[in-house]
């Protein structure tokens, strides 16, 4: 049982949770309180719930001033420097100003730069010409929105740069961490091996190659290559070493001091050090104060329990800055340990025996342990991973291979490669060169698993948060059955509670299901398109994937598929692509790889890019029907649901391009819900303007993005939408949708909505009424 403070915290933590997930938070804290606390603590428990609330809205900043859409030359300071794998940083700058007007920008400003020529650190000043705009994540139903993220941390701007740019830096010398990094780069192999060092000391991924960090996340580890806890218990343990060979030699000295406070004292300092390396990263925090604490409990000569300086690293952390709980890296961090806790000591119980049956037994006793402190720390982190990701990583026995050598070899040959640089870089290059032939064995064999096609994950069906939260009370209510001799009824009730918000989200959501309804929904992709349609039997249709231009940002994993599967199995019954756009068909590789499909549509034809060489390759495996659809082609999704194609003809044999591109309608028994023209010019919408057939829709999803080469006044007066709704990023540099666009489709009596201001527009249909309207950013919208 937790001590009163220790479950006062986690009524204080539901309450800083409570600002974005209320109902969750809440159900946590009610059953926390009724399961942990008694009494006086059911007070605390509510004070507690009350005084996070309110530190939660105290730290939420809000910056007051106009916001900067301008492109500036401007003046600032270095604060945080992020680096990204495939050569991206983020640099968090203050203190910014408008160097001709002497305008201070509110907040902090993001600057993403792709391909940078220097790496700036903490502290330096710049002065550069730079496009700033408001910074407006993506907002999509069910999905978290990296704009509350960057809020929360003072950001209210962004700017791009793309290669070398015109800075000017200040003089300021480099931090002896930059200095540091540099020193090493000059003994450290080439390639990713070398990169991979660079992450495990010093959590730089500026070098790693976007490919290679895909391969090690379909095999469940990129968590070995963050700076975790496991990265500072290794550090730790040197102390303990160093203890154990001082105790070798001076035995006398252990009088003094014995063999567990020697190693706790010397393993402090290292840990430090490693912390600083790690630039004070919160699961390194969360590891460092955990130690401390139990340093303290050791040399006081008190008992330490785990669970306690868990309680005690999480409270420093949330005290002093309590927006520390929304930061991924730490939630993972905490639920890893978490799961440890509460699963093993019962395992260690378990498997004791395997141990005991003598020195041939102790490598399968030791595999089996290490396998159950995997399954462990998962086991927490698993509903939250499924929130963020959408999926799963079944390849856990990955770790049983990989860890021991990054624990036994990589890691220890790479601090040691470290340390020796200040003695001999020759010896240094031959450490850093030990410790990248085990990052080499780990390259080669995921690249032979993922040629193989055994590196998959899998998506899944994401959960509401009361489905979060019963599988947490089934998990901890589990732990305590499995530590108790006799079942006590509390923990049976709450088994039961568990399993009930478990499953009865969802069974009410199939029960009240109205099956005689469509929805249409248009994601907030940023500057491309996708949107999918659903019937009210479930049966879905995606159309397009959206894309980028650039490798570093898949938003068919991080967007589209997640929304798919929000309260949804991750499937869809069809797929169709407009034209072979990047913008429109690059989100749609990892729903065709991860999600279960029936039929695939789309004109056959292609243009010269690597992406049609990719789609063609990927339909040529024979996966699923690929039908190629032309005008008067008919896309059944549901028994009176469908698409009727309008746009090409049979006849067209050219490249794919703007004015080839797919023009469907959706239809619902006979009524025309919208109008879905790709991204169709004046030329394919003047073609299907002298088509004999209907274009009545109460959507109209605006051509080419709303662009002024896809203005045609006659179309929108043919369709007559009440819903024109324009895909596109913010503040874009082509200007979508065009005023042009804007105007003529008002004067045709549409309200224009556009994915930038509004986030993601769902459009749901019930039989005999007008289309119910939200978007993902405003809610609720009302055309009058």
């Amino acid at each position: 049982m937790p001590l009163p403070w220790q479950t006062g915290l986690l009524g204080y933590l539901c309450g800083l949770f409570a600002g974005s997930h209320p109902l969750s938070a809440t159900v946590l804290c009610v059953l926390a309180a009724l399961g942990l606390a008694r009494g006086r603590t059911l007070l605390l428990v509510a004070v507690c719930f009350g005084w996070g609330i309110v530190s939660g809205m105290m730290s939420t900043h809000r910056e007051d001033g106009a916001a900067w859409n301008t492109e500036a030359r401007v003046r600032g300071v270095v604060d945080d420097v992020r680096t990204h794998p495939g050569q991206r940083i983020s640099i968090l700058a203050k203190d910014v100003i408008n160097v001709d007007t002497n305008a201070t920008l509110p907040g902090r400003l993001l600057w993403s730069w792709s391909d940078p020529p220097v790496l700036p650190w903490s502290g330096q000043h710049f002065e550069s010409r730079l496009r700033i705009r408001e910074l407006r994540g993506r907002a999509n139903f069910g999905l978290s929105s990296s704009e509350e993220h960057w809020k929360r941390l003072r950001v209210r701007h962004r700017a791009f740069s793309q290669g070398p740019v015109a800075v000017n830096w200040g003089r300021e010398g480099a931090a002896q961490r930059v200095q540091l990094l540099r020193r090493m780069d000059e003994s450290l192999p080439d390639g990713q091996s070398g990169a991979v060092i660079r992450a495990l000391l010093f959590g730089d991924n500026l070098l790693l190659e976007t490919d290679f960090v895909d391969r090690i996340r379909r095999a469940g580890l990129s968590h070995s290559l963050a700076l975790s806890g496991l990265n500072l218990v290794l550090v730790a343990s040197f102390g303990y070493c160093a203890a154990w060979i001082l105790g070798w030699f001076w035995p006398s000295g252990l009088l003094i001091l014995p063999r567990q406070k020697l190693g706790i004292l010397l393993a402090l300092p290292l840990s430090l050090v490693y912390l600083w390396l790690g630039d004070f990263a919160p699961s390194l925090l969360r590891a460092a104060l955990m130690l401390g604490a139990a340093a303290v409990h050791l040399i006081r000569g008190s008992r330490s329990h785990p669970q306690d300086t868990l309680f005690v690293a999480v409270t420093v952390l949330v005290l002093l800055d309590p927006m520390a709980v929304h930061d991924l890296s730490l939630q993972l961090s905490v639920l890893a340990v978490g799961g440890i806790i509460l699963f093993m000591p019962a395992v260690a119980d378990i498997i004791a025996p395997l141990r005991e049956m003598g020195l041939a037994w102790r490598p399968i006793h030791a595999i089996v342990l290490m396998g159950a402190v995997t399954v462990s720390a998962n086991l927490l982190i698993l509903p939250v991973q499924i929130l963020y990701f959408a999926e799963v990583v079944p390849h856990l026995w990955l770790n049983l291979l990989w860890l021991p050598l990054l624990n036994i070899a990589v890691l220890p040959l790479s601090f040691l490669g470290l340390a020796s640089m200040f003695l001999s870089p020759v010896v240094a290059k031959g450490f850093f060169f030990l410790a990248a032939k085990g990052v080499d064995i780990l390259d080669y064999g995921l690249t032979m698993l993922d040629s193989s096609g055994w590196l998959q994950a899998m998506a899944v069906l994401r959960p509401q948060g009361l489905q979060v939260v019963g599988y947490w009370v089934v998990l901890v209510a589990g732990s305590v059955l499995m530590t108790t001799k006799r079942p006590r009824n509390a923990s049976v009730a709450f088994l039961g509670i568990g399993l009930f918000f478990m499953t009865v989200p969802s069974v009410w959501q199939e029960f009240d299901k109205v099956r005689d309804q469509v929805e249409l929904t248009v994601l907030d992709t940023g500057m491309s398109q996708a949107l999918f349609v659903r019937g009210g039997s479930g049966a879905t249709v995606l159309v397009d994937g959206g894309g980028g231009w650039g490798s570093g940002y898949d938003p068919g994993r991080a967007l589209v598929g997640p929304a798919l599967a929000w309260n949804h199995p991750p499937g869809v019954d069809g797929v169709v692509l407009t034209h072979v756009d990047g913008d429109h068909l690059r989100g749609l590789f990892y729903i065709l790889d991860a999600f279960d499909l029936d039929w695939f549509g789309w004109s056959g034809l292609v243009d010269r890019t690597s992406d049609s060489r990719r789609l063609t390759d990927k339909l040529g495996q024979g996966l699923w029907p690929a039908r190629e659809v032309r005008a008067g082609d008919r896309l059944v999704i549901e028994p009176d649901l469908w698409l009727d194609v309008l746009h090409p003809p049979a006849s067209e044999k050219g490249i794919s391009e703007n004015e080839t591109s797919l023009v469907l309608r959706l239809v619902w028994k006979g009524r025309g819900l919208a109008l879905l023209p790709g991204d169709a010019e004046k030329k394919a919408l003047a073609r299907i303007l002298r088509a004999s057939g209907p274009l009545d829709a109460e959507v109209l999803v605006l051509p080419h993005h709303g662009s002024k080469s896809s203005l045609q006044p006659r179309l929108y007066d043919r369709v007559g939408a009440k819903w024109a709704v324009a895909a596109c990023g913010p503040d874009n540099r082509f200007g979508f949708p065009h005023p042009g666009v804007v105007r003529a489709c008002e004067a045709a009596g549409s309200t224009v909505l556009t994915t930038a201001d509004c986030g993601a527009v769902r459009f749901l249909w019930r039989d005999g009424q007008d289309a119910a309207v939200h978007t993902a950013r405003l809610g609720a919208w009302n055309a009058d």
